[in-house]
């Protein structure tokens, strides 16, 4: 190993400019991936890490009325383990109530009581342990105690505790629009011991009310409350394989719900769909790392052939030279994949820092954590992609020739072995290299048709390149010498010198083309999705927000005579209140009925009004509908706020009524004010906020004379247009897809370094030729020239074949976005981004030619000349 250690060593140190290149081409494809399977990790921690120290299971289900049998929980898709639940307050004691022992404050504490089946308890993961076990599952009395209630009574495993539930005070409820005392009987609630054979971790439930809280079995639970009214929940896990989305469509129609914001954190169709786009880009990024330590390794042969011979004649082996190339792929690879994950985790950082996640922008996340697990995984994947690259220069050297070699002849790679492990290549890095990055990175969310069509449709375009490239690179230079034939006219000598090198080199130009036409076909790609994401959003704006202006800032105003004095000016045609929500599972807002007659479905059909009035009808967001699967005439259970289960019907399904930018949210429900009330004790009378719908055409001023005009002048009142809803809407896509355009400047930058790889070496494998030039009076600007129009030829056809690609995939990605989010995209198409994804290829290929043609022009004649 020592002269393949000195051989290694002496061939990247004697050429710093192709170590550099290629090592920053391995590492900013590690540093890509792992920046976004970093961002990724921290967002989705960092987010759900406050809703999960609540210590909730994904799903809270309450059963409808009068229902008590959970059987067919069981047959909804999508929830896999549920367990019954209550929790309220117990007073806890160290000793049972006696003479010597009354009940004093000095004897007793309250805690929070919490019963839940001790038989799937463990299963829910809410809780941790600090000491001891589970409760067993036999209906034994036994508990688990908080940490404040072990100090507080200075328990230990094996001790007894006694519990009681409070004595029952007058209270109020929520009945027909009015808090009733309701009053109870004095009682004397019965007391029980309890075995403590388990404390609290304090975390997850055993942080509630500051780690005074004790847990017993359902049953238990039951008993101590023997007499009193207990509203039983239920506690469910998801099954991690089912989308958010069909879980709560399966159980909405039926149950009063709510799902874990922890739970479902990144799983929205919309939030499974941007993590998959940016898990590719990083994908994308890989695979173009591993392009360029191939064909660096392929091309670094062809320059050293004179190299290869001399070892040769000097009695050098075969296996000795291919074990020089075979470390200059570790020492490279190495290097590369070590800087790539100091990078990503530098990307991340730097990406969080800023305020950019992979669920939009606008997030500021105070966690930071490597998940190892996947990060060295990652890296070892593209050292060993690399390291099965350096195998194909030992496969070109069993072909060659020393005395050819000697006289510094091109080595000829057209062996069946060489052809073959090109195909083999082609395979690894399309097929192979996608199969194992989704192994290490899972898919987000549940494995589709829909997915599999979209996943496979990115990967079949890869393959595409890929393939063309390694296979066919000769049908790619052959297009390239053809365009080169009317630049000869304006400069002959550059020209033809251009296309001579061309054909000489079919997998150099293949590579260089097929690296930017990817890039390219991204950007494009990603620029048409963004623009039909744009046109849904004009498209719910035309329905929801034009025409509208939203005042903020009143005082408490009484509707009923704020609505009528704006009745009275020109164009006002509705008011929509505003603050009267309540979410139950999702936002429910209340509606002044009378106020929508005039736009909207109930314009179309005043039937809808009397439904909404006085039937316990809903009108439903277009995106709720979708999301929870809603149709017209579903039966939709709400919870009310005595515990309680009411159902309403949809009687339509429209955004014309309910948006409030403040704070911004398209899944919602409305019913009739008085339900609110009357269900929620939630007073609609008086309101701070308004929307008021306008006529076609109407002057917003009037809106703004007409309040100032009510209150007397404009005080703190904030007037919002819809035009400006719509502005901020679209910005807000602009800026939650800055994180693409972060990996799309990288991965350009990858592209980039592959055609600079490719020019450097050949610039140093023509160096003979390059001296012959120089020595025959070739000028400097005829060389530069030779290199640059190379470069530009093979921007024009990299960018030509990316726009293509690019603009075909478009239709397929917003078919797939489609399904996968459920969303009414209109097919807009990338627009003026063709041009400029044309040009920015053009624009990268000149300027990664700028070191080449550096390193031309310093060539020395004499000494190229006389030693190559």
């Amino acid at each position: 190993m020592g002269l393949a250690r000195t051989l290694a060593w002496r061939g990247l140190s004697s050429r710093p400019g192709r170590t550099l290149f290629s090592t920053l081409g391995i590492a900013l494809g590690v540093a890509t991936v792992v920046g976004v399977v970093v961002l990724d990790f921290n967002t989705i921690i960092g987010l759900s890490g406050p809703a999960a120290d609540r210590a909730v299971p994904d799903i809270q289900l309450r059963l409808p009325a009068g229902q008590t049998d959970r059987e067919d929980l069981y047959k909804v898709e999508g929830v896999s383990l549920m367990a019954r639940y209550f929790q309220n307050d117990a007073s806890v004691r160290a000793e049972p109530l006696s003479s010597e022992a009354p009940d004093t404050p000095q004897n007793r504490e309250w805690a929070r009581l919490i019963a839940l089946e001790a038989q799937h308890a463990p299963d829910l993961g809410v809780y941790s342990l600090g000491e001891g076990r589970d409760l067993a599952t036999d209906g034994s009395r036994e508990v688990l105690v908080g940490e404040g209630v072990a100090e507080r009574f200075e328990l230990a495993l094996g001790d007894e505790i006694w519990l009681a539930r409070p004595r029952r005070p007058s209270k109020f409820v929520c009945e027909d629009g009015k808090l009733v005392k309701k009053r109870t009987h004095a009682d004397v609630p019965a007391q029980w011991d309890y075995k403590v054979v388990g404390i609290l971790a304090r975390e997850q439930i055993g942080r509630r009310s500051g780690g005074m809280v004790v847990l017993v079995d359902y049953q238990n639970g039951r008993e101590i409350y023997a007499g009193v009214h207990v509203q039983p929940l239920i506690w469910a896990n998801r099954d991690q394989t089912v989308d958010t989305e069909r879980l709560k469509a399966n159980i909405a129609s039926s149950y009063a719900f709510v799902v874990s914001k922890a739970a479902i954190l990144g799983q929205a169709a919309d939030e499974r769909a941007f993590r998959t786009g940016v898990r590719m880009a990083g994908l994308l990024a890989l695979v173009l790392g591993m392009y360029v330590i191939f064909h660096t390794l392929s091309l670094s042969l062809t320059e050293r052939m004179k190299e290869v011979g001399t070892l040769h004649a000097l009695g050098a082996t075969r296996g000795q030279i291919g074990r020089v190339f075979l470390l200059e792929a570790v020492l490279l690879a190495g290097a590369g994949a070590g800087l790539g994950i100091l990078g990503g985790i530098g990307l991340a950082k730097g990406l969080l820092s800023l305020g950019i996640t992979t669920l939009g922008t606008g997030k500021h996340i105070n966690v930071f954590e490597i998940p190892w697990e996947v990060v060295l995984p990652l890296a070892g994947i593209g050292v060993l992609i690399a390291l099965v690259g350096s195998i194909y220069p030992l496969l070109a050297l069993r072909g060659a020739n020393t005395m050819a070699a000697l006289r510094g002849d091109q080595l000829s790679l057209k062996n069946r072995s060489t052809v073959g492990f090109h195909l083999l290549y082609a395979l690894l890095l399309a097929l192979v290299l996608p199969s194992l990055y989704f192994v290490v990175v899972p898919v987000v969310g549940e494995l589709t048709a829909e997915l599999l069509f979209t996943l496979l449709g990115a990967v079949g375009i890869l393959s595409l390149i890929v393939i063309l490239s390694l296979i066919v690179p000769k049908l790619l230079t052959g297009v390239c010498a053809t365009i080169t034939r009317p630049f000869t006219h304006l400069w002959p000598l550059a020209g033809r010198l251009t296309a001579k090198a061309m054909r000489a080199a079919p997998a150099r130009i293949g590579v260089s083309i097929s690296a930017l036409a990817l890039v390219t076909a991204g950007l494009v790609g990603l620029k048409g999705m963004t623009a039909s994401l744009e046109g849904e959003v004009d498209q719910w704006a035309s329905e929801a927000v034009m025409e509208k202006i939203w005042v903020t800032g009143m005082p408490p105003t009484v509707f009923a005579d704020f609505a009528q004095h704006l009745h009275q000016y020109p164009g006002v045609i509705g008011l929509e209140k505003g603050g009267t929500g309540v979410h139950t599972p999702f936002l429910v807002q209340g509606v002044a009925v009378a106020e929508l007659a005039d736009y909207g479905p109930c314009a179309e059909d005043p039937t809808l009004l009397e439904k909404l009035d006085q039937q316990k009808g809903m009108v439903v967001s277009r995106r709720l509908a979708m999301d929870l699967s809603y149709e017209l005439g579903t039966i939709v259970p709400l919870e009310r706020a005595d515990g309680q289960v009411e159902e309403f019907t949809i009687i339509a399904i429209s955004d014309a009524y309910g948006h409030y930018p403040f704070p911004d949210e398209r899944m919602y429900g409305l019913i009739a004010d008085h339900y609110l009330e009357r269900y929620y004790c939630h007073s609609t009378d008086t309101v701070e906020q308004v929307a008021v719908r306008l006529g076609a055409g109407v002057d917003h001023g009037i809106v703004e004379a007409a309040v100032f005009d009510f209150h007397g002048g404009p005080q703190d009142i904030e007037f919002r247009s819809g035009e400006q809803v719509l502005q901020s809407h679209q910005e807000d896509i602009g800026r939650d897809f800055v994180l693409f355009d972060v990996l799309l400047a990288l991965t350009a930058c990858l592209a980039g370094l592959g055609v600079l790889n490719g020019q450097l070496l050949a610039a140093l494998e023509r160096s003979k030729e390059l001296g012959v030039l120089k020595a025959l009076g070739t000028s400097s600007g005829q060389l530069a020239g030779m290199v640059l129009l190379e470069a530009l030829i093979v921007g024009l056809v990299g960018g030509v074949l990316g726009v293509a690609l690019g603009w075909g995939m478009t239709p397929v990605v917003v078919e797939s976005l489609q399904r996968l989010v459920g969303l009414d995209l209109p097919h807009v198409g990338p627009g003026i981004w063709v041009w400029l994804g044309l040009g920015g290829c053009v624009c990268v290929a000149l300027v990664s030619a700028l070191y080449p043609v550096w390193r031309t022009l310093r060539v020395d004649a004499v000494r190229a000349v006389r030693i190559g």
